[in-house]
């Protein structure tokens, strides 16, 4: 976004100048490099009023082609803003790094530096005050933007028609099964007033299926009255209010003549007279923000005669209002839903049929439409009018994304989709249009996005929280808001992955293009756009091969993230030299087997992900990516980082490990990389994963006390007394993996002793002192640990006893191993908030009984490799939270009683069953 351009902009001018060690520098110099303060301030000055402009129009800016170059000049003065004044931070930091002599001897340098610095920030000075002048120039123009397009008429432009009236039989299909649980809902048997919530991302036909049902609960003449009212992001509580008392007494005739002119008061007893005694049906349409409905809520009375309120939206949040009961998240139809829909669309004239030589192309064009009802319907009635020539379809097929961004019919579908974007709060619209870049259906993983936002300067800090903390609670809002898709949870219920839906991702690469935020696509990148890319992605091998047949130069990049393994070698020397600016650079599982010596140019860098290459060492330049804040080599061959490494003060997470034993056979599957003793200097440190235990390395490990996030292995008894006197000074930590070196040596955490934890989750690969978890360290702030993971483990005392007291809240149990007696006893009360269970090779237990009362909320039971275990489960089916079982690996016998017992229709609430 052009804002944020300018954001990033303003906040490096803000921090960076007035350096001391700059003052002194610049005394002896001309000039203009004593002017360069003074220049900044006042650019900052001109460009915190462009940003107010800016915040204040907002996307109406494009609603003129005069307006909208400026606004392209004003981006890319920010941009050039933002590179000179990195280059002016790297300088700065060389020269606070150097001493007395060495400063002397690169006097000539320094002086040419900032004097180049000095005369590009003159240069910006100049544009910016053109740009001024250009604004004053066409004032009528920029007040003429202000004036005409309110909040009101930019949602009036970006609404579409989902009137009431226009619902037909057609509309609806692949919903029966909703509309049945609608109507069900409905049923007034449950006397109290309910709240329902119909939700999902725009186009899924939420109203379409809300009216069909509400017009034939009108018909049917089953309530006493009736109320539909759209309501608005901008909504007016006034207005909200006057419409409800209208439509309600609709039927009966009984408006009230100063309905208009009615106070807040008054349309409070007004609307409170028209419900009393009634049994009411009231649906508030496309309901963005939850103070809509608590505004109303107090003012709709029940008085148990069995009303229903229906809420629609696109948001998360909204449709908590309901009851879990009562939420309803509609999915994309399914494909053979989606081919009718189009069917009766497009061949409504000739029998809803497809004919045969258009329906390969029909299906292609309808497998681009997602899902979506909405885009179904307006791609079908577009071809409805058509001749139905396999030309005209192929057409549609092979454009079909340009289509979508230009063709008027399809405009229904732009405007729809569009203000779930356009009313994205500021923070949350880089975060998405980010997003967008990546490949169709790629899936996004939390703690990857996460950490790109960072050091693409998308994320503030907020209050307390780390700006890691921030960037999470900002993806989970954008699932909220229908704009990604959740697809998987971890154990305790934090977002692993989600993807983008299609039709939406198209139309966020629209903006994307609009506001050169970044490309997805080099095909068409012509050579005079070069200096606009600032963000790149890569995909497949002919993207690469196009950019290094092109030599092309891309000046100003700022991200380059290669997905599919596709970077090579030769193109990584050619960003390297040709891109210094370069911040991210992205190049997970590509087939790459070393670095090129010259990355240290790159001073700009802030994030390096190598992981699943194939290197083996880092260059020794690295020491001079001084802004690096992210270091992922997970999974490379790489086994010692270098000393150079302890010189990038500025990082803030290390991954570097590597997989051993792909099977996971053995203890040490995983192998930590040896850090130098340096590393234990870099304070800002959040994440250390992993770090192979040492004598030296757990004692340095207490200067680390910001870490969140640390894996240690090849850990000894010895180990552990120096090792947890050190964590205990983490007053961060949230998740802590310690893994053995000899799984017949058990570890002791006598030594663990925080004044306060955050530990969330605790991984333990080895045998640990059985009496561990009824110590004070466990039994105070054990209840804080929702995630427990114990592997390797050759203990002969059963655990659950004393986890289940120092543990209440755990969500996630999973045990590995173990030498324990003939019976695994769940008893009552234990584990109360226990979600998934996982059991597995253990050799000795021959029984298992679950108590009635236990594991109350239990979902998920795997039972891998008992051996011994001949019997089902007793009291298994008294879970009635059960949702998945999965049994491998069992005696024979365990068989035979699940067969002749019939176990599976016992446990008919269970939905998955694996044996």
């Amino acid at each position: 976004m052009a804002e944020t351009a300018v954001v990033l902009a303003l906040g490096k001018l803000v921090t960076s100048f007035g350096v001391a060690s700059l003052k002194a520098f610049l005394k002896k110099e001309a000039t203009q490099l004593q002017d360069l303060p003074d220049i900044a301030k006042r650019i900052e000055r001109e460009l915190d009023m462009i940003h107010h402009f800016l915040s204040q129009v907002g996307t109406k800016i494009y609603s003129n082609k005069v307006l909208e170059g400026w606004i392209v000049r004003v981006r890319k003065t920010a941009y050039c803003i933002e590179d000179i004044i990195d280059e002016y931070c790297y300088n700065i930091a060389l020269l606070q790094e150097e001493g007395y002599f060495k400063r002397v001897i690169h006097t000539t340098y320094y002086a040419n530096a900032f004097r180049g610095i000095a005369s590009g920030m003159k240069e910006i000075e100049d544009e910016i005050k053109h740009l001024s002048q250009l604004k004053r120039d066409y004032r009528e123009m920029f007040n003429e933007l202000l004036n005409k397009t309110s909040d009101d008429t930019q949602t009036k432009l970006l609404s579409y028609d989902s009137s009431p009236h226009t619902i037909k039989g057609d509309d609806i299909v692949g919903m029966k099964e909703d509309m049945e649980l609608l109507d069900k809902w409905l049923d007034p048997k449950e006397l109290n007033q309910i709240v329902i919530s119909v939700w999902g991302f725009g186009g899924l036909g939420k109203t379409t299926l809300v009216r069909k049902v509400y017009n034939w609960e009108k018909g049917l003449k089953s309530f006493d009255c009736y109320a539909w009212i759209a309501v608005s992001h901008n909504y007016d509580i006034h207005v909200i209010l006057r419409q409800l008392i209208q439509e309600l007494n609709e039927d009966q005739g009984k408006i009230p003549a100063d309905l208009g002119t009615m106070h807040c008061n008054k349309l409070n007893d007004a609307l409170r007279g028209v419900l009393s005694n009634k049994r009411y049906l009231i649906v508030l349409d496309d309901v963005w923000d939850t103070r809509a409905f608590n505004e109303l809520s107090d003012l709709l009375t029940d008085d148990h005669r069995g009303s229903r309120i229906i809420i629609t939206t696109r948001n998360n949040n909204v449709a908590s209002l309901a009851q879990e009961v009562y939420r309803m998240k509609l999915s994309p139809l399914k494909d053979d839903d989606a081919f009718e829909l189009f069917c009766r669309r497009t061949f409504k004239n000739s029998n809803v049929e497809c004919p045969s030589h258009l329906n390969e192309l029909s299906r292609q064009i309808v497998s681009k439409c997602g899902g979506l009802p909405l885009t179904i319907n307006a791609i079908g009635n577009v071809l409805a009018v058509q001749e139905p020539k396999e030309i005209i379809w192929r057409r549609m097929d092979d454009q079909f994304k340009c289509e979508l961004e230009d063709n008027p019919g399809l405009g229904k579908i732009r405007n729809a989709l569009s203000i779930s974007f356009t009313y994205l709060p500021r923070h949350l619209k880089n975060c998405f249009l980010y997003c967008s870049m990546f490949p169709q259906d790629y899936l996004f993983r939390r703690e990857q996005v996460v950490k790109l936002w960072i050091v693409e300067g998308f994320i503030s800090h907020r209050g307390q929280s780390t700006l890691e903390e921030v960037a999470d609670g900002y993806f989970t809002e954008l699932i909220h808001r229908s704009m990604l898709q959740l697809v998987e949870n971890d154990e305790i219920g934090r977002v692993v992955t989600c993807r983008m839906h299609d039709i939406l991702r198209e139309l966020a690469l629209s903006f994307s293009r609009k506001e050169r935020f970044g490309l997805a696509d080099i095909t068409n990148l012509d050579i005079m756009q070069k200096d606009d890319v600032r963000r790149l992605l890569v995909s497949d091998t002919n993207q690469v091969d196009q950019l290094i047949r092109s030599r092309m130069d891309l000046p100003h990049l700022r991200t380059f993230i290669a997905t599919s393994a596709v970077a090579n070698y030769q193109l990584l020397c050619l960003l390297i030299s040709k891109s210094k600016y370069l911040a991210v650079l992205e190049l997970r599982d590509s087939p790459l087997d070393k670095i090129p010596d010259n990355i240290g140019d790159l001073f700009n860098l802030r994030y390096l992900g190598l992981r699943r290459t194939h290197v083996k060492s880092l260059p020794r330049s690295v020491k001079r990516l001084s802004n690096l804040e992210t270091l992922d080599l997970k999974s490379t061959g790489i086994e010692t980082l270098p000393k150079e490494v302890t010189k990038l003060k500025k990082l803030r997470h290390i991954f570097a490990e590597k997989l051993a034993d792909p099977g996971r056979q053995q203890l040490r599957h995983f192998h930590g990389v040896k850090f130098p003793d340096g590393i234990f200097n870099l304070v800002q440190l959040q994440t250390l994963k992993t770090v192979e235990a040492t004598k030296k390395s757990v004692e340095l490990l207490k200067c680390l006390s910001e870490l969140r996030l640390l894996c240690m292995e090849n850990v000894r008894r010895a180990d552990c007394a120096p090792l947890f006197a050190s964590i205990s000074n983490m007053h961060h930590l949230s998740s802590l993996l310690i893994s053995a070196n000899n799984p017949d040596e058990p570890l002791t955490f006598d030594a663990f002793n925080p004044r306060n934890t955050k530990l969330e989750r605790l991984t333990i690969r080895g045998c640990w002192d059985n009496e561990t978890f009824k110590g004070p360290v466990f039994r105070e702030y054990g209840v804080n640990i929702k995630y427990l993971t114990l592997s390797f483990c050759k203990n002969d005392v059963d655990p659950l006893p004393s986890i289940s007291l120092s543990m209440p809240n755990l969500i996630f149990l999973s045990i590995h191993g173990g030498y324990w007696h003939t019976d695994i006893i769940l008893r009552v009360d234990w584990f109360p908030q226990l979600k998934t269970l996982y059991l597995g090779h253990m050799q000795h237990p021959q029984r298992m009984f679950i108590e009635e009362g236990a594991v109350v909320r239990l979902e998920v039971l795997h039972l891998r490799s008992l051996t011994s275990l001949k019997e089902i489960p007793k009291g298994l089916e008294l879970v009635a939270s059960l949702k998945k079982l999965n049994v491998s690996m069992q005696a024979p016998e365990f068989k035979v009683e699940w067969e002749r017992d019939n176990w599976r229709t016992k446990l008919h609430h269970v939905q998955e069953i694996r044996m």
